[in-house]
């Protein structure tokens, strides 16, 4: 039987498109007889030689069809699938098989990906920013929360094809319990990190709200962090700030906020900037967190940790193992790199 080569593909391709045999054969630079052959013979149809799949294919598409719409199932490891469906094959026999079909292990999104609407927004902040000069962002300072929690796992990886990522049985959605996790807050610039502050949910309301932040945040360390950097310029607003458009900030003033947060920010003369939504990757603190978790998690100790284990964990590495010149200052300076990124990719993430 004839093999099929891009060239003879192409051929029959234009024949059935309704190119005449001799247009056809010209387009492609090859001979009327040639082509002519190739008509005549079939495609290739037998079977391929050697000995069958291990696997076979009416195996593996069950195995697919078994985990699809089921989170709990696609983070089953390939020794639990061979326990399943009762395979007598290898680890790595078990991932070729899958892999033919275009799945393999990644690790999972926390939350769905960046909307279209907000996709826009960030490529609308990018074009707005993009030449901007390297001092103007080592002007900024980047501010946000982050949790840890007292058991710290790390991320699972699941099953997934090219095309799935946003799925949602493709996504580890989480839950921190105020019982198991803290919540910690920390400003960065360059050459400079403040103090790594928890935050208390004592007071009215649920969770860490906006009263608590304006009373905690923005009219404690943050007015504090302003009034220190801004001595000796004659005007203000020189230094500026990011925050994330959590609801807990208060950035947009609502008839339920009655604008307070807002209002500390002009009275302490604090000047935060627009931010897009959904764009962790253009905040430079995040790589900040990502660093510190993951010492965090090189010290967990095997039991887990304990509530006031976790804070004089997380306290000491910010203290001593947060390097100003190789995390802070490195991550600062990759700023205008983000922005170019986000605006090459129309609001796409930028890779941080």
């Amino acid at each position: 039987m004839a093999w099929d080569t891009p060239t003879r593909v192409r051929y029959k391709t234009m024949v059935q498109d309704g190119y005449s045999k001799r247009h056809a054969a010209e387009k492609l630079g090859v001979s009327e007889e040639t082509a002519q052959g190739w008509l005549k013979k079939g495609d290739r149809v037998q079977k391929t030689t050697g000995r069958p799949r291990s696997i076979p294919d009416s195996t593996v598409l069950a195995i697919i069809q078994w985990f699809t719409g089921h989170y709990e199932r696609r983070i089953f490891s390939p020794k639990q699938i061979k326990k399943e469906f009762n395979l007598k094959v290898s680890r790595p026999t078990i991932l070729k098989a899958l892999a033919r079909f275009g799945y393999h292990y990644h690790v999972p999104d926390c939350k769905p990906g960046t909307s279209a609407k907000n996709r826009l927004l960030c490529w609308i902040f990018s074009i707005a920013n993009w030449d901007r000069p390297l001092w103007y962002w080592r002007n900024g300072i980047y501010t946000d929360e982050t949790i840890a929690c007292t058991d710290m796992l790390r991320r699972q990886r699941l099953l997934r094809a090219r095309g799935e990522r946003q799925r949602l049985d493709c996504i580890q959605f989480t839950f921190h319990s105020g019982h198991k996790s803290v919540m910690a807050w920390a400003a960065i610039r360059y050459n400079y990190k403040s103090e790594l502050y928890f935050v208390s949910y004592e007071g009215e309301g649920k969770g860490f709200t906006q009263q608590k932040y304006a009373k905690q945040i923005l009219q404690g360390l943050l007015k504090e962090i302003f009034e220190d950097l801004e001595k000796g310029y004659k005007t203000p607003g020189t230094y500026w700030c990011v925050e994330d458009n959590s609801r807990m900030h208060g950035k947009k003033d609502t008839v339920r906020n009655k604008g307070i947060c807002n209002g500390i920010r002009i009275k302490c003369h604090i000047k935060s900037i627009d931010w897009p939504p959904q764009s962790p990757d253009l905040n430079p603190i995040e790589n900040i967190w990502q660093v510190l978790k993951q010492l965090l998690r090189n010290r967990k100790p095997a039991g887990g940790w304990k509530l006031e284990e976790l804070k004089v964990a997380m306290q000491d590495i910010w203290e001593n193992e947060i390097s100003i010149e190789r995390h802070i200052n490195h991550f600062i300076d990759t700023m205008p790199e983000r922005i170019a990124k986000v605006r090459m990719r129309k609001g796409g993430p930028s890779g941080w």
